[in-house]
């Protein structure tokens, strides 16, 4: 059983560096020219930046004094909500996901199989990522600020603010889980586009209970989603430009990679059960997709 145990843990070890040096070893290719503008993490980051400071001099003390009288029976309700903001669940099924994948014994499994597992390490570890580098940036950037919460409202006002005070209370903007929100819901959306209905509408029902719990300034919650899209996107970026799981169409717009296919493989022979393992070894090593080798085509899915 030890013997085992070390086994996976060396597996284990030995493919996440290899993963690891799989992305930074691997060229990255030119963005196109025509990437649409919505999908910029700059211009996110821009747009929301300037959303934001419109509403925190327009509407953040209204709104703030309102969320004083939020009816106590909802809070109870807008709490649940608010904890999912936390990323804890998204963060846990995929960082298991991306730990089954890859302690699966790639060497056994028929080659599409293995193409899908690894696709599916791939994806774990975009939404990993995403969900918490998003975090991590809202948060260093929120302490850095250092905006005084709404429940200090009646003694520092709406607009005080304490740079790097590192305390909880000067920790408003932007909003730590409307970031998460926002990374969770775009990167979920854009490995399953055709639930982005779905996805994106929780991602703004958790930044409103943000307001209703009296967390956050209605700017709080703005800047955080935009903080949490635009990494999403960002990250999505660099694994295109590395032609893993995503790429480009002809209208510059990020998609999944054809090589998504594979993952159907592996859902059609779990449905089936169809043996998945070969007669034959193969070697269990990933290959990096190499500079000369063409970018592969896309295809859309409707949603």
């Amino acid at each position: 059983m030890k013997e085992a145990l070390e086994h996976s843990a060396k597996t284990c070890r030995r493919r996440l560096i290899g993963g690891v040096r799989c992305f930074l070893s691997t060229p990255a290719i030119a963005p196109p020219e025509n990437r649409a503008f919505l999908e910029r993490p700059i211009a996110i980051i821009a747009l929301f930046l300037a959303l934001s400071l419109l509403v925190m001099v327009t509407s953040d003390y209204p709104l703030g004094v309102w969320m004083k009288s939020f009816p106590e029976q909802l809070r109870g309700m807008a709490k649940w909500i608010s904890s999912l903001g936390t990323g804890l669940l998204v963060l846990s099924f995929s960082g298991a996901l991306l730990m089954f994948a890859i302690l699966a014994p790639a060497h056994k499994l028929r080659k599409s199989v293995r193409t899908g597992a690894d696709l599916i390490a791939t994806a774990a570890a975009f939404v990993f990522l995403a969900v918490a580098g998003g975090g991590i940036v809202a948060s260093l950037a929120k302490n850095i600020i250092g905006r005084a919460r709404p429940e200090l409202l009646q003694t520092n006002g709406a607009f005080y603010f304490r740079p790097f005070a590192f305390h909880a209370d000067f920790a408003s903007f932007p909003s730590g889980h409307s970031a998460t929100a926002g990374a969770m819901a775009m990167s979920l959306a854009l490995v399953f586009p055709r639930l982005r209905p779905i996805f994106m509408p929780v991602g703004v029902l958790i930044c409103l209970s943000r307001q209703w719990v009296g967390a956050h300034w209605a700017s709080d919650t703005l800047m955080g989603w935009g903080v949490g899209v635009a990494f999403a996107l960002w990250l999505a970026h660099a694994f295109a430009r590395r032609r893993l799981l995503f790429a480009y169409d002809s209208n510059g717009r990020l998609r999944l990679g054809e090589q998504y296919k594979a993952i159907l493989a592996v859902r059609r022979a779990l449905i089936r059960r169809i043996p998945m393992v070969g007669k034959k070894a193969t070697p269990a090593a990933k290959t990096c997709p190499s500079q000369s080798r063409p970018a592969p085509q896309t295809f859309e899915i409707r949603s």
